[in-house]
């Protein structure tokens, strides 16, 4: 069979992600405990064997991009993965690939820079990073089972972003109340971000 996903990517096996405890949704508490136990248990293997195997939680990069109280949102329109098309995610991010690793840098951070310059073409300066929580949701969506999300918010110095990405087009800056508003149109895990935006 011809792997439409060769390349390989971080995961972390599921007993041990969820050895001291299991959550729904965001999780906010013992985040350094958490990004540790990622960096000492990952592995990599190929996605196309991940897709639908529980038993490992591949790991997501996702930032947020925030400017004067306000949160940039983009729509899915047509993506790889179809399962989320026609959505409207908060962060931008995706998979963390094995070249990663290469940098000496914190290979999150440095998955999360690559996959944001990827998708979006950025003409501010990035003045502070907040790592916000990891995200994971059980519920009747096939693709939630599957990953884990490391959810940053970048503070920036400007509004001009625009997403670069085929199959991307942007919404904007928008302020909590319109997300609160639009909630239905968001991805599944943008719905349980909101609460922890400021």
């Amino acid at each position: 069979m011809v792997k439409t996903h060769p390349e390989k990517i971080l995961c972390i096996k599921e007993s041990i992600l969820f050895g001291k405890e299991k959550w729904n949704g965001l999780k906010t508490d013992d985040l350094s405990y958490y990004k540790d136990l990622v960096e000492d248990n990952m592995e990599f293997i190929c996605r196309d064997d991940l897709e639908n195997d529980p038993t490992y939680k591949q790991v997501i990069a996702q930032v947020v991009l925030r400017y004067k109280g306000k949160y940039f949102l983009h729509r899915q329109v047509n993506r790889g993965e179809k399962r989320l098309n026609s959505l409207c995610p908060l962060p931008f991010g995706g998979h963390i690939e094995l070249f990663d690793k290469s940098s000496n840098g914190d290979i999150i951070e440095v998955a999360l820079e690559r996959e944001l310059h990827e998708e979006a073409e950025v003409n501010a300066n990035i003045v502070d990073k907040t790592f916000l929580g990891l995200v994971y949701i059980e519920d009747d969506n096939p693709v939630n089972y599957v990953h884990v999300g490391f959810v940053y918010v970048f503070d920036l110095d400007g509004d001009d972003v625009h997403v670069r990405e085929e199959g991307l087009e942007t919404i904007g800056f928008v302020d909590v109340e319109y997300l609160q508003e639009h909630v239905e149109e968001l991805t599944y895990w943008s719905r349980f971000i909101i609460p922890y935006l400021k």
